[in-house]
């Protein structure tokens, strides 16, 4: 069953569809410091297998490649870039084996760390192909959809549709940009509004289009609200374990999983068709926002 019948089908059972949770907490948890978290899925892949599991286990029907910072781009910074295809690949490979065919594999796509034109050097076509690039990889591994994240230009996040739309076509594209909440409003770091950024990822021919990242999820809530009437499109809502803090040099999520999954139902009677949770959460808070429905 593909993402667009199980969308469909969570929505006659009167339930969101649900993702998965952050990928980088859990890394560190298990003892990732200073590195590039990629650099995980040639290093240890085992451990890639037992949180996507983990995932899983708790009630994830689509889980997100260990991938958001693998663009050509992004690696070079690590000093990676010549491990590009073998570091994509190898995350599917470890996502599709824990998946057991119970839950559907996201080719996680990020930011490639670069402002876009005019305020920085990337170029909409130079940012197409290195998106371009990435996709065409995950698509050849075998990924069922894409989940492109935590988007800060519309710019970008339309590249990027873009480009995932002509490496492979018939794959469905989930696009969430990510908003912090001012007294005007929600609106991205590069002053993007929820109706802007809707309707431009809706153009560019994402499948479902939301926000993941920086907020809770008693914002995500508001923001779901705001964005529902703007599109007939699937909404998807991946809110934070709340705003983090710095406690003796750590970045600590301070909402816990079952004050995190009170919110579930009402991200969903606002309109999400999709939910899972971004920094600071956990496979408990997948099980306990599934035990809202």
């Amino acid at each position: 069953m593909n993402l667009i019948s199980r969308l469909e089908e969570a929505k006659q059972q009167g339930r969101p569809l649900f993702w998965d949770g952050a990928m980088g907490t859990q890394l560190i948890a298990r003892g990732l410091v200073g590195r590039a978290p990629e650099a995980w899925n040639l290093e240890k892949p085992e451990l890639l297998r037992e949180i996507h599991r983990d995932y899983v286990r708790a009630g994830s029907e689509v889980i997100q490649t260990n991938t958001f910072g693998a663009n050509r781009l992004k690696l070079k910074s690590a000093g990676l870039e010549d491990k590009l295809q073998l570091i994509n690949s190898s995350a599917v490979k470890a996502a599709a084996e824990a998946a057991e065919g119970q839950a559907l594999v996201a080719g996680d796509i990020g930011p490639t760390g670069e402002l876009m034109a005019p305020m920085g050097n990337l170029s909409a076509e130079q940012a197409e192909e290195v998106y371009r690039e990435q996709a065409s990889i995950l698509a050849e591994a075998g990924v069922d959809l894409f989940s492109i994240e935590t988007m800060f230009a519309l710019e970008e996040a339309q590249a990027a549709i873009r480009a995932l739309k002509a490496a492979a076509p018939n794959l469905p594209v989930a696009c969430g940009m990510t908003f912090k909440k001012t007294a005007r409003g929600f609106f991205t770091m590069m002053g993007v509004s929820p109706e802007q950024a809707v309707k431009g990822m809706v153009e560019a021919g994402a499948e479902l289009v939301g926000a993941n990242c920086s907020i809770g999820p008693k914002d995500m809530v508001e923001l779901v609200k705001a964005m529902r009437p703007l599109t007939d499109k699937y909404i998807i809502a991946q809110a934070n374990a709340g705003e983090p803090q710095l406690k003796e040099g750590k970045e600590i999520y301070e909402v816990a999983a079952e004050d995190f999954a009170a919110f579930a139902k009402p991200m969903f009677e606002a309109g999400a068709d999709a939910l899972g949770a971004c920094c600071g959460s956990s496979p408990e808070f997948i099980r306990r926002m599934k035990a809202k429905f």
